[in-house]
């Protein structure tokens, strides 16, 4: 026992700048802030413009869908060139474009571009990046650093929708996204914390534990497929949340700041989520920790669904709990089933599925909000996409387990 405490003390002395950056860097890049605080700015838009949710919700489509396009090409660039340059890179072209968005755009298609370029060219500025360097570098405490790293999507959720909010409220959108601009680029002097960050990779490079050698390449992609199919329901089934969250609430009678704080409760319990995520999965089977956060996100929509607002908190925290989970244990799954040379890559595709879904999830509820006038309907199929995302989570395979790993092939 005390070797394992000692072990794990040394990556942690050793990589605590990578932590820090990695949290700073997932908290503030393309893939987060931007997803997290794109519903506070409908009310405005709308209220200038005419533009329908349907309409804003299909920039968040293809914000997201842009991102997963481009992370399985991210995923090998960084690769090539590391992830410090392909970060630098993705971070600056995001600020300048979020500027220029501010600036010069009125148009419902300069909106839809411009958003589509900042998820194109800022798609490094993301998990994909700085969670390789996690992952190479921590082994003993892997999943806890997972969550550690993750917890800056969950920080920005808690306080970057009431600071744009704040903006929004004080002058108009525009100063929302210059905003926006302003928290992405204090990432850059962060950036240097990931200098030599190669020796770590290297240097956890020699770890068995990781050599994933109970799986053939026919068990990986049945493994792939299932992973891949279970984060797309989830994702499908939560994502919405994110950006109708707020405008669920003010149409239910609250006000717009006081939405956008209920809202900050998605940060809250999913910084919980990751840090309690990550120290379990340490411990215990991860797939087995998707299974219960999956029901417990599922009874949170429930309870918006049939409640209503006055549920709103501990729905939320729920929610948001879950969200947390399944974002840490992404990475971690994906280390401990593939090879860590494919990490980028498979993790690329991965999030893919996760960031596309998030983005097809709010335009089907805007769909239905339209349609319906109300919320509900949506919320019910949140229900049963979270149970079947269960489902799939409850096959995987367990991979400290060879004998299981046998018997999943012999199955499939």
């Amino acid at each position: 026992m005390q070797t394992v405490t000692t072990s794990s003390m040394d990556e942690l002395k050793t990589g605590w700048k990578y932590l820090v950056a990695a949290m700073v860097g997932c908290g503030l890049g393309v893939s987060s802030l931007p997803i997290y605080t794109a519903g506070v700015f409908f009310p405005a838009l709308i209220a200038e413009y005419g533009w329908s949710r349907s309409q804003l919700s299909f920039a968040v489509l293809l914000f997201t869908l842009s991102i997963g396009v481009a992370s399985p090409i991210v995923g090998r660039a960084i690769d090539r060139f590391g992830p410090v340059r392909c970060a630098a890179v993705s971070i600056i072209s995001a600020v300048v474009l979020y500027l220029v968005l501010a600036r010069f755009v009125n148009s419902l298609a300069g909106f839809y571009a411009v958003h589509v370029l900042i998820a194109l060219l800022g798609a490094a500025a993301a998990p994909v990046a700085y969670t390789k360097v996690i992952a190479g570098h921590f082994s003993r405490m892997k999943g806890l650093a997972m969550g550690i790293t993750l917890m800056g999507p969950s920080v920005v959720a808690t306080v970057a929708p009431a600071i744009v909010a704040t903006s929004i409220d004080d002058t108009n959108w525009r100063a929302g996204y210059i905003a926006l601009a302003v928290m992405m680029a204090i990432v850059l002097p962060f950036l240097l914390l990931l200098r030599g960050q190669g020796d770590g990779v290297q240097a956890a490079q020699a770890a068995p534990e990781d050599d994933n050698g109970a799986f053939t390449e026919a068990e990986r992609r049945n493994i792939f497929r299932l992973l891949i199919t279970g984060l797309a329901l989830f994702s499908l089934g939560i994502g919405s949340l994110i950006v109708h969250l707020s405008p669920m609430l003010i149409d239910a009678g609250l006000e717009p700041v006081t939405a956008a704080g209920i809202v900050g409760f998605l940060g809250i319990s999913g910084m919980a989520g990751r840090l309690i995520g990550g120290w379990l999965a340490d411990r215990i089977f991860a797939a087995y920790i998707l299974v219960g956060v999956s029901l417990s996100a599922a009874l949170g929509c429930l309870a918006l669904a049939m409640v209503g607002a006055s549920v709103a908190i501990p729905a939320t925290i729920a929610i948001g709990f879950s969200l947390g989970v399944e974002a840490d244990l992404m990475g971690y799954l994906v280390s401990r089933y593939f090879r860590r040379s494919d990490y980028s890559k498979v993790y690329g595709w991965q999030y893919a599925a996760f960031i596309g879904a998030v983005g097809i999830s709010p335009l089907i509820m805007a769909r239905i909000f339209d349609s319906l006038g109300n919320y509900q309907l949506g919320l019910f199929l949140n229900v049963v996409l979270l149970t079947m995302a269960a489902a799939v989570f409850r096959v995987l395979p367990r991979y400290d387990k060879p004998a299981a790993v046998r018997s999943f092939a012999s199955a499939g």
